[in-house]
């Protein structure tokens, strides 16, 4: 039932916060207790980066500039005003500024930094930021709004540099002004770290080839370029367990599925049997169907569903002064807006982030997908998990020079914290056609096997967890009919989040 099939996906997938708001989290150590919300919305690799940068803690907060720390020899950063400062020559000298190409200009109290070309001024007391050079591009982060040209531009920061009368430094927003150069920036809270990473000079220094990975995509993208249907069943079974009066008893829900996908699209038919065995015995089973239509481009998702061995079941069971009273399953449709999920969760743009770095993946090189995936909000940034982090562990998986080569065969590994990650590549001649990606932990708070498999046209899945078996297969044939996105002309819809929303005294 995943669409696109791409590894890529998985590892990039849309769970972590962005950058632009502080992390609540305590990184990727305390996620990896909680292993299966990373396997299931795509933060594998946050959960691997357990190894912390250790920042110099000087003044109110410490700073990683490109995953190194940054030590201040006669200057403490402040925070004030929510925002984090420091002197101005050690701003810049931070963000890869010489000494010699910061000039402070006394008469009107303004600092200027120059580099490759072009210039950044600040002004003691002024919220604008001037720029002059190559054209920039304003990222729109909290904060900050601005205009640019092809020969410089103008921001408006919320807070303004400022002299310190202490020690007569002056001192700007280090963050806002990282983020108009284009750096990403970030703040994490657990550790009072702003987090810096400049992309394109991290990546300018990465050797690694991704030569199997473009012959991976091209078979990847196959499956996302026109329309296919997927069909197959799965199951989910729980471990034996005991009632009170120790009875064994399992429980199971399974079926058989239908997907039609696009690469933007997708329409899903699940058949649902809620069931199991007690003492060996099979349980009557309860029956239902769903029908869920996506539009990945406005980011609605509609749902329905009806079950008439719940309602008989309902029935049977609901009392009220001794008469049973008469349940239905609504013949309606809900609604459910993931656009406005995702940008309420995780900021304004973060859905169109998402399904941009999707489109990019569908048309690029890897090396440059990878550049999308590193500047974009997608990943968290914390004292724990830099720009330079994340690229690490992706070269560890996905870079040619960490494969190894058994036949046919193309194998990674990445172990970190417990977790171990096998992903291999399987290939006919000089194309991928194929790929298999391996999961285990031995976290004792959250044991976990995974196995998952994609051969020519056909998938398999097995996870395992305490308590929990997931079986899956399925296989992609080619589809001429289009995936529907929306519910029959003149059906009922509900908007499921208003409802699950509304206080049961308002229904």
């Amino acid at each position: 039932m995943c669409s696109g099939i791409a590894i890529f996906d998985i590892l990039a997938g849309g769970s972590p916060a962005p950058a632009r708001r502080a992390p609540t989290s305590k990184g990727g150590c305390t996620a990896m207790k909680k292993i299966l919300r990373p396997i299931l919305c795509g933060g594998v690799l946050a959960a691997l980066l357990c190894t912390p940068s250790l920042a110099a803690e000087q003044g109110d907060f410490s700073l990683l500039v490109n995953g190194e720390p940054v030590t201040f020899t006669d200057a403490a950063p402040v925070l004030k005003d929510g925002r984090s400062f420091l002197p101005a020559v050690t701003t810049f000298q931070a963000l890869g500024f010489a000494q010699e190409d910061i000039v402070w200009d006394g008469e009107t109290q303004t600092v200027t930094a120059s580099k490759d070309g072009a210039a950044i001024s600040l002004t003691v007391g002024d919220s604008a930021v001037t720029w002059t050079g190559p054209s920039w591009s304003q990222t729109s982060e909290d904060g900050t709004s601005g205009s640019a040209g092809g020969s410089g531009g103008i921001a408006y920061l919320d807070t303004a540099p400022y002299i310190d009368p202490a020690t007569n430094r002056t001192y700007i927003p280090v963050g806002l002004v990282a983020d108009i150069l284009g750096c990403r920036v970030a703040w994490d809270g657990e550790t009072s770290t702003v987090i810096i990473d400049d992309v394109d000079a991290i990546l300018a220094e990465n050797t690694e080839t991704y030569e199997l990975m473009d012959q991976y995509l091209d078979y990847a993208r196959k499956y996302s370029q026109g329309n296919y249907q997927v069909e197959g069943s799965y199951l989910l079974t729980s471990a034996p367990g005991e009632m009170e009066s120790g009875v064994e008893i399992i429980h199971t829900v399974g079926g058989d599925y239908s997907l039609i996908s696009s690469q933007t699209a997708m329409q899903l038919d699940l058949g649902v049997s809620i069931g199991g065995t007690i003492m060996g015995a099979p349980i009557s089973p309860t029956d239902m169907d769903l029908d869920l239509r996506a539009d990945l481009d406005t980011g609605m998702l509609y749902l329905y569903f009806q079950s008439e061995d719940l309602e008989q079941l309902m029935n049977n069971n609901v009392q009220v002064n001794g008469e049973t009273i008469e349940f239905q399953i609504p013949d309606q449709w809900y609604s459910l807006d993931m656009k406005a999920v995702y940008d309420e969760a995780y900021g304004p743009g973060f859905y169109e982030e998402l399904i941009a770095l999707s489109a990019v993946s569908q048309e690029a090189a890897f090396a440059q997908t990878l550049e999308e995936l590193l500047k974009s909000d997608t990943l968290t940034l914390t004292s724990t998990a830099t720009t330079s982090d994340y690229l690490e562990a992706l070269n560890q998986l996905l870079g040619d020079s960490h494969f190894q080569k058994s036949g046919s065969t193309y194998t990674s590994t990445l172990e970190q914290d417990g977790v171990t990650i096998l992903f291999h590549l399987y290939t006919s001649g000089s194309q991928v056609n194929g790929y298999g990606l391996e999961m285990t932990t031995a976290d004792p708070e959250a044991q976990m096997t995974m196995s998952m498999e994609m051969k020519g046209d056909d998938m398999s899945l097995l996870l395992e967890m305490a308590g929990m078996t997931m079986e899956m297969d399925g296989a992609y044939r080619p589809s001429s009919a289009a995936p529907e996105t929306e519910p029959p002309a003149g059906a009922t819809v509900v908007d499921l989040w208003e409802l699950l929303t509304t206080p049961v005294s308002e229904l």
